[in-house]
């Protein structure tokens, strides 16, 4: 399975992803609708262009920082208060951090190809969106 670029694992009850930590030439891989708590094994994963963590229990996504090739990522409904990690990942384009424990977006301001990003249901105030609307005049942003 190692030469596998693609792999979806949608609503399956996955807690462990442990197993996924040797599948290095994965580009897009989705874990939506688990019950997965600790990503540290996709930390390897460093050619994934698209990762889908949507509604899991992750609240740390430090394993996430090498993954600098990532375009689309998607971290909607989690328990992830830090998004500090992903000021390295700046080829993102298309970010979901919709529902989540988020406060301080001042990080995505160095995310200068972002032409979509979600902050939907997190407790960020005006003054950060403002800020984050002049820094990047070209995302369309949703609050």
């Amino acid at each position: 399975l190692t030469n596998l670029t693609m792999l979806s694992l949608d609503r399956n009850n996955i807690s462990d992803i442990s197993s996924l930590s040797n599948l290095t030439n994965l580009t897009m891989l989705s874990l939506d609708r688990n019950n997965i708590s600790d990503i540290s094994p996709l930390s390897n994963l460093t050619n994934l262009t698209y990762l889908n963590l949507n509604n899991n229990s992750i609240s740390n996504i430090s394993a996430l920082s090498n993954l600098t090739d990532l375009t689309e990522l998607v971290l909607r409904a989690n328990e992830i208060p830090d998004i500090s990690t992903l000021s390295n990942l700046t080829n993102l384009r298309w970010l979901n951090l919709g529902q989540n424990k988020i406060s301080d977006i001042s990080v995505l301001s160095n995310l200068t190809n972002l032409t979509w990003l979600n902050l939907s249901g997190n407790k960020i105030s005006d003054k950060q969106f403002e800020y984050l609307y002049y820094k990047l005049p070209n995302c369309d942003i949703s609050h």
